[in-house]
């Protein structure tokens, strides 16, 4: 059982959870480590100078504990779900924030998928959009693997073929 499992319906089965590429967080995770072992680095420069160095060293230790336990719940509750009744989409955008998008399948008028750029090729990202009916603005589900697939899949079950 996942933790998304508590937002399905009554008779709504989990189909897919697809989550953001992996590689889409190299960056931030670099970083987040970096501001982590920082402090680390300076450890006996900022320990000469005593009371202020200190306060310095868990400062920067606590910012970079911060974007680590960010980075990871970023990681874990963005996610885009694909379930027999409807599509969900989960963005967590910080620690404290996250916007949930649903729609079913019979509001879905046009699903498209984009891949742009030589990374996104190689690496075989792209992005979604869902067009909804009676919505100017779309459903975009951005940085996800294999998105032609994805959006094979949702066409299959908007069709009501067998999934499989």
């Amino acid at each position: 059982m996942t933790y998304f499992n508590k937002y399905l319906k009554d008779n709504e089965e989990l189909i897919a959870v697809v989550k953001q590429h992996p590689l889409v967080f190299l960056k931030p995770g670099l970083i987040a480590v970096v501001l982590l072992s920082l402090p680390f680095f300076l450890m006996f420069l900022l320990f000469k100078w005593e009371t202020f160095g200190l306060i310095i060293f868990f400062i920067m230790l606590v910012v970079g504990i911060i974007a680590i336990i960010k980075l990871i719940v970023i990681f874990s509750y963005n996610a885009f779900l694909i379930t027999n009744q409807r599509v969900i989409l989960f963005k967590q955008v910080g620690l404290f924030e996250r916007s949930v998008s649903e729609t079913d399948y019979g509001k879905i008028q046009d699903i498209s998928y984009r891949i742009k750029g030589l990374g996104q090729t190689l690496f075989r990202y792209g992005s979604i959009r869902l067009q909804i009916m009676g919505s100017e603005s779309p459903i975009i589900v951005s940085k996800i693997p294999k998105p032609r697939e994805v959006q094979q899949l949702i066409l299959k079950i908007k069709n009501h073929e067998e999934v499989g």
